[in-house]
């Protein structure tokens, strides 16, 4: 499956960081301010990791595992998989942040296997080589 996006406003971004990787409504703001767009700070994204691992393995040891540490296990997973392709596939000039349009990518993470990850970063990596070119 390709993947293919536009961008995305501040408030689908804030909405989408609240649903998907359960951040504060206020963080969450914060992080997609003027100046930075729909963009989260790859700090803000390795805090929240922390805060979340820590969260669902607590539950986890003292609940097992019921429907509450299984949705934050799914957080987990949404920030690791942003970070990891902020860092690497779709990486940009600042290095400091991430563009939240690709959370879209991991709203369902049954399929994630199934996108072509290799194409889009090719793409990205054209895309990014001509705007450098003109």
């Amino acid at each position: 499956m390709l993947l293919s996006h536009e961008g995305m406003t501040r408030d689908d971004a804030v909405e989408m960081m609240m649903q998907y990787l359960g951040c504060d409504p206020g963080d969450a703001v914060v992080e997609v301010t003027p100046n930075r767009g729909a963009h989260c700070r790859f700090s803000y994204l390795r805090r929240i990791f922390k805060d979340r691992l820590l969260q669902q393995l607590e539950l986890e040891n003292e609940y097992g595992v019921t429907q509450e540490v299984r949705g934050l296990w799914d957080q987990v997973v949404r920030i690791y998989l942003l970070y990891l392709i902020g860092i690497t596939l779709f990486t940009d000039k600042s290095q400091t942040a991430m563009d939240v349009v690709y959370l879209r990518y991991f709203r369902d993470l049954d399929v994630v296997a199934e996108f072509a990850w290799g194409a889009a970063a090719l793409a990205h990596l054209y895309r990014k080589l001509n705007n450098v070119a003109h």
